[in-house]
């Protein structure tokens, strides 16, 4: 197996959920700075247009969207177990993104605003489709909190009995959680009124973020060129409820905060879980470039 290499920048909760999981599962990986905002044209050049974080990769393949990075890291060290099986985790991963999310972000956005700059707020404007007021998002932080505080007094009483959301041991509805309550802190959130949740918070911490050594992107780039994408791990289901069929070429965005991320390139895989799809560049050569099934928009493109 090639070396694990993730393009992150520090600040990003959901890298903070890789970094975490890489950590707990002992894992040695290569860390690739990613700017904050755009351009990023050493990562878009290996995604082919892809440019939110973290993305996760080994040789020639590429994973965007952190679930799909976890199943994958689960699947090459299945021990220590992060369990990712459907069931209670995937109620949490989704509450998570769709609900908690966009609470710590409002609140942890309006209280810090006066730090922001002007071109970062211009970037998430632009990823929303939407533009950001500097005075809105101050005016919205006392609500935000009080939503905020809600919803952690929730995740307080399910901790209150047991060590980890999971139960004995951490699943990925943990490393989830645990990203956006780690933004959350360390955009002044006050804890101290959640004692389960603050010690479950140090747990996760303690588990570190693995062996972490530095590559450059060009290094990265070179990577992917040296290297085949692998053999795809799982089965297609052609044509897909869609009625897309592998060979046609697509154009696969999030569906959340996915404006100006669309990736276009030639279907090769498909089921209900994930998807894939060969991308070319001068720069990487070609990769095969993964995305999960869920929360993704997927369309043909027609010839011009």
């Amino acid at each position: 197996m090639s070396e694990i290499v993730l393009h992150h920048y520090n600040e990003s909760p959901y890298a903070e959920k890789i970094r975490a999981l890489l950590g707990y599962k002992g894992l040695s990986w290569r860390s690739v700075m990613v700017p904050r905002i755009a351009p990023k044209p050493d990562m878009v050049a290996l995604t082919g247009g892809y440019r939110k974080v973290p993305v996760l990769q080994i040789g020639a393949d590429v994973f965007c969207d952190t679930r799909l990075i976890a199943w994958e890291l689960e699947r090459l060290a299945p021990s220590p177990a992060a369990k990712t099986a459907a069931g209670w985790n995937d109620v949490v991963e989704h509450w998570v993104d769709l609900n908690l999310f966009g609470k710590a972000v409002a609140y942890t956005f309006g209280k810090n605003v006066d730090y922001l700059p002007d071109e970062f707020l211009a970037d998430r404007a632009a990823l929303r489709g939407a533009p950001l007021d500097r005075e809105a998002l101050k005016r919205a932080v006392p609500l935000a909190e009080q939503e905020l505080a809600i919803n952690v007094a929730w995740v307080e009483s399910g901790l209150a009995s047991q060590p980890f959301v999971n139960g004995s041991a951490p699943g990925s509805g943990d490393f989830t959680l645990y990203s956006i309550l780690w933004f959350a802190r360390n955009g002044r959130f006050d804890f101290s009124r959640f004692p389960a949740t603050s010690a479950w918070m140090e747990r996760m911490k303690a588990f570190g973020h693995g062996e972490r050594i530095d590559m450059t992107a060009d290094e990265a780039l070179a990577l992917a060129t040296a290297h085949e994408p692998a053999a795809l791990t799982y089965d297609s289901v052609s044509p897909d409820a869609s009625g897309l069929s592998l060979g046609q070429r697509v154009s696969v965005a999030p569906e959340q905060l996915g404006h100006g991320t669309a990736v276009q390139g030639e279907l090769v895989g498909i089921n209900t879980q994930r998807l894939t799809v060969v991308v070319r560049s001068e720069r990487a050569g070609l990769v095969h470039v993964h995305f999960p099934r869920l929360g993704y928009r997927l369309r043909e493109v027609k010839p011009s």
